[in-house]
């Protein structure tokens, strides 16, 4: 792809726009069957009487032209259907031709114009066609290719304003996202007149490091075209703003990092999992630390690339990433930038690898202003989401998301997939010529994309109804009435997201003293209640439910003293230091939060039961929940080893006297066979930690309500995917109208 030293800067002054109209003229002209027919001017002498086969020779010409300021060189070799290397004084002329072949050629393969143009040397150098200077062809036919490039893209740009503007839309821009959004994706960002468009479109997000080296020498001059690249002084503003949010903040001190079970468990504001959950998907995610580098700055001048897809897999804007780690502010410039282009009341369905953290960021530090983050339902992609913790896989999962349908986020792997042969040229090449492959990549991948949406839309339109044609049949054979089931996930979820119990120092004294305020509470309530019975026996009550409420409550409230495993007769305020008591409250909560992961974990272990299909991206996420997985383990059975150590500890403190008459010691749970999670394994009995008997919910112990729950799910994102594909079927037919009319009228 190099090109002559200062080609560029003349070509950025030179007459290209002067060169669309013509060029139109030309491609509509030049064709493969269009040749010169060179056999008219030739006479006798293009017939042979012998019987030998007849060749066709391609001869070079080489041509003198009268160049004026009016009648430039380029234009004149134009319209003879030829492409000149330079806009003064070209010494070389492609055939245009010959130029989009290999533009069509080096979009679906490495764009390397050295080997090509070596090869055409070879060739010609066989047949007696010997270049006088070294590497002339490449530097010239690099030069003309280039530019050639930026021509088509010009040109195509003139026809699309051309054809618009004399037959412009009917439809009220003012209700529409910007014209740019709707060049990326007329599917996702045109709002569909004939149907209730109630959907909202959905955006992917992703990143990829691609290493640039660092090298003065290779600054290069812009290119005169548009870019889906966000502008370098978007970012530092962005930057600088995150900066300045941390720094106005509270609590940004550096904090030795702690174990999962020494965090305090609570909410974040705004959030809907707790702080555990968060720390264990940060701990998981190697992008969700930002203090962690995976390039150098030193050696790269880039360190990768961030995108924003829609759902269809189209380029909305990519980021350039310049930092050795994965921050924040690139994910949040890039939102910004989308909103700057959407209409105020616009919902966005946000997927992202690490979706829990940005949210949790934008919450906490105020990052977005809040008519954009009140409009974004935040959502991790499909792959990702395996890698991290079960509460966050159940709120954040697009498959238990509302409004996700059936969208898996997963875009910009495609994307990666498709620039991946790009590497190795790309770390060679100046940066603004970086940017002009990139561009013209992304250009042919949204065209090729374009081109096959109807094809798409039907596809997703069979699997759609496939899939809940299986869900409507699950759901059948279940025979669980739909509004317990959805009162059961309700369950599930606020079981599974609610802060776990945490063991601390002084544990025993906050029992005992939530203990002794309930006790002064109920006091009080005795004391209601002995002036209702009055007032009942005297009857001067007005509602005699209210006494019945009180009576229950008040009982309800002091049978919280039995959770101690104490007698009545026992003083309190002496068990606030009780060495038994303290050692039992940490076990129960260990017992707790490792019957919490186990739970976790059996939910994970159960997708991996169901996968059944082979395919190369099954066989790949079944190989990454997997290894996601396993890493979870060693954590499990530390907790196992811990609990066990307490019931040591208790046992002891039975055989020395030092517990309350009649306690139990509790039982130890076994390393073997702890991750089947039977119904009689010992992680359900809580005998010695608590007078109750755990009861299993149905969401955890009914097989019924379990595939109930997933086929109700599924379900439920059928329906929304099938409402999402009919409106965006309603906006093709509505653009398909628009275009052919604008065609007509042009």
């Amino acid at each position: 792809m190099a090109r002559c030293p200062g080609s560029q800067a003349i070509h950025s002054s030179s007459p290209i726009p002067l060169l669309v109209l013509p060029g139109l003229q030309r491609f509509t002209q030049v064709s493969l069957q269009c040749a010169p027919d060179l056999h008219s001017s030739l006479g006798d002498n293009s017939h042979c009487d012998g019987f030998y086969r007849l060749q066709s020779l391609a001869v070079t010409c080489v041509i003198s032209l009268s160049c004026c300021k009016c009648s430039p060189a380029p234009l004149q070799l134009m319209m003879c259907g030829l492409f000149a290397c330079a806009p003064v004084a070209p010494s070389l002329a492609v055939d245009i031709r010959v130029l989009e072949l290999v533009n069509k050629l080096f979009a679906r393969i490495t764009p390397n114009s050295t080997a090509w143009c070596e090869a055409l040397e070879t060739f010609l150098n066989e047949r007696g066609y010997k270049l006088n200077t070294k590497d002339s062809l490449r530097r010239c036919f690099s030069n003309a290719y280039h530019w050639y490039a930026v021509l088509t893209i010009m040109a195509s740009d003139y026809v699309t304003k051309f054809v618009h503007s004399r037959h412009p839309s009917e439809q009220n821009v003012l209700n529409q996202p910007s014209t740019y959004l709707h060049s990326c994706c007329l599917l996702c960002f045109n709002i569909c007149i004939s149907c209730n468009n109630s959907t909202h479109p959905l955006i992917g997000v992703n990143c990829v490091c691609s290493n640039n080296p660092r090298n003065g020498h290779m600054q290069d001059s812009p290119n005169p075209m548009p870019t889906v690249f966000v502008p370098e002084c978007d970012v530092k503003v962005m930057e600088d703003h995150v900066s300045a949010c941390h720094r106005g903040g509270v609590g940004m001190c550096k904090q030795p990092r702690r174990l999962i079970e020494e965090v305090h468990d609570d909410y974040e504001k705004g959030m809907r999992i707790p702080v555990s959950v968060l720390y264990g998907c940060s701990e998981s995610f190697v992008a969700a630390d930002k203090k962690r580098e995976k390039a150098s700055t030193c050696f790269f001048a880039d360190t990768g690339l961030m995108a924003l897809l829609c759902r269809h897999d189209r380029v909305l804007w990519l980021v350039n990433m310049t930092s050795a780690s994965k921050k924040q502010h690139y994910a949040l410039a890039l939102v910004k930038r989308l909103f700057e282009h959407l209409l105020p009341d616009m919902m966005v369905g946000l997927l992202y690898d690490i979706g829990c953290q940005l949210e949790c960021s934008c919450q906490k530090w105020s990052l977005l202003d809040d008519s954009i983050l009140s409009h974004i339902s935040f959502g991790i992609s499909v792959f990702h989401v395996y890698g991290h913790q079960w509460p966050c896989q159940i709120v954040y999962h697009p498959r238990k998301h509302v409004g996700f349908g059936l969208s898996d986020g997963e875009g910009c792997e495609h994307l990666w997939s498709a620039l991946k042969h790009l590497i190795s040229v790309l770390r060679v090449l100046g940066y603004h010529q970086w940017l002009f492959v990139l561009d013209m990549q992304v250009r042919h991948l949204d065209l090729k994309s374009f081109e096959a949406s109807g094809q798409w839309l039907a596809w997703k339109w069979m699997l759609c109804h496939k899939k809940k044609k299986v869900a409507l049949e699950g759901l059948r054979e279940v025979e669980v009435e739909e509004e317990i089931l959805r009162e059961e996930w309700a369950a599930h979820v606020a079981h599974q997201t609610k802060p776990l119990a945490q063991r601390s120092k002084n544990k025993a004294a906050e029992a005992v003293a939530g203990v002794l305020a309930l006790e002064k509470t109920l006091e009080s309530h005795q004391t209601v209640i002995h002036d209702l019975e009055c007032r009942l026996l005297n009857n001067n009550v007005d509602d005699a439910s209210t006494f019945n409420i009180q009576l229950n409550d008040a009982r309800a409230q002091y049978a919280r003293r039995a959770a101690l495993g104490i007698s009545q007769c026992v003083d309190l305020q002496q068990l606030k230091k009780n060495a038994y008591l303290q050692v039992r409250m940490n076990a129960h909560a260990l017992k707790a939060r490792l019957r919490d992961r186990l739970q976790q974990q059996k939910f994970e272990l159960e997708k991996l039961k169901r996968s059944y299909r082979n395919t190369v991206n099954e066989l790949n996420l079944r190989s990454h929940t997997e290894t996601s997985i396993k890493q979870r383990e060693p954590m499990i059975l530390k907790i196992v080893s811990t609990y066990n150590t307490l019931c040591n500890q208790l046992c002891a403190l039975i055989h020395q006297c030092k517990a309350p008459p009649g306690a139990i010691a509790p039982l130890y749970i076994s390393r073997q066979g702890i991750f089947q999670l039977d119904v009689d394994n010992e992680i359900w009995q809580d005998v010695g930690l608590e007078g109750e008997v755990v009861d299993l919910p149905p969401w955890l112990a009914n097989d019924n309500v379990c595939q109930g729950i997933r086929l109700l799910l599924d379900h439920d994102r059928c329906v929304e995917e099938e409402n999402r594909l009919s409106c965006e079927h309603c906006v093709m037919q509505e653009w398909m109208i628009t275009e052919w009319t604008a065609l007509q009228s042009a």
